[in-house]
């Protein structure tokens, strides 16, 4: 096998974790808070991650620390929470279309912090989004509680667009997997107080099918996700690495359909795919 064989077999393998990863965590929220899932999640990954910079040894100077710090900020406590209280009022496969707007902000920022410059092909793709994710909820029929949801949604990703400009440099200039082993430990860190010492009893006496969605989220979505990640951009550029996670929010619908019965409407495959079509237009410009 080549090079970019082997990357994009990483990389299409990736994307379809995280697509099952959606469906996983709706399946835990019927018995789990929000808050358990996020912190077991990462307390299992970090666990993980011990190996990873006791082998992958890195040094950071106290503005980096900070930079650290900023990441598991915006990359776990609000990214987790924020997705996590959103996805619990809707559907799996409506809230995996509307994170995958991430790109989106990433632009935006990075075009606020003149990391990138103003286009108008980024507009258009913002445009063509936007008027995905209006066809995606039609708000007309959507109650209070669904339009929170979908804020909330909508605040992770941009939670996650901080993430990405804020830690450009750091993962330039540091290896990604000790940075994201390092993020993760400080992030579980600050989920913990959220949490409580209660959770640990509830981790203690979660149900099968909890435990293993847990240790799913935590070893497989977590821990090896980023592993076949960072590997796979090795030998594949990243604006081909990012295309090949539009399949994401498709293999969330697919899979909930069999795995916690949720129907897919076809709001959810058109709102989706001018979703997916606005972030690949506004992305095609991107040097990679």
């Amino acid at each position: 096998m080549n090079r970019a064989g082997r990357g994009y077999i990483e990389l299409i393998s990736v994307s379809i974790i995280w697509g099952l990863t959606y469906t996983v965590l709706k399946y835990s929220l019927e018995s789990l808070t929000p808050v358990n899932i996020a912190f077991f999640r990462f307390l299992i990954a970090s666990l993980f991650f011990i190996p990873v910079v006791l082998i992958i040894k890195d040094h950071y100077s106290k503005k980096e620390y900070l930079s650290l710090i900023v990441l598991a900020l915006s990359g776990i406590l609000m990214y987790q929470l924020f997705f996590i209280f959103g996805e619990k009022g809707m559907s799996a496969g409506n809230a995996s279309f509307i994170v995958s707007m991430e790109p989106i902000f990433i632009t935006i920022l990075s075009i606020a912090t003149r990391e990138d410059k103003f286009s108008w092909i980024y507009l258009i793709g913002l445009l063509i989004s936007t008027a995905g994710l209006l066809v995606l909820l039609q708000p007309g029929s959507l109650t209070g509680y669904e339009i929170i949801s979908a804020i909330f949604i909508l605040i992770a990703a941009f939670a996650w667009g901080i993430y990405t400009v804020v830690g450009r440099n750091l993962l330039a200039n540091h290896n990604p997997l000790n940075v994201t082993a390092i993020v993760t430990f400080i992030g579980t860190v600050m989920l913990f107080p959220a949490a409580g010492f209660s959770s640990i009893n509830t981790l203690m006496h979660l149900s099968n099918g909890s435990l293993i969605a847990i240790l799913f989220m935590g070893i497989a979505a977590t821990f090896l996700g980023y592993i076949l990640w960072f590997d796979g951009l090795k030998y594949v550029k990243p604006t081909v690495a990012g295309a090949t996670l539009y399949i994401t929010p498709f293999i969330t619908a697919i899979t909930a359909v069999f795995i916690i019965s949720e129907p897919i409407g076809y709001n959810t495959i058109i709102g989706g795919t001018m979703i997916l079509a606005g972030v690949g237009i506004s992305s095609y410009n991107r040097k990679g």
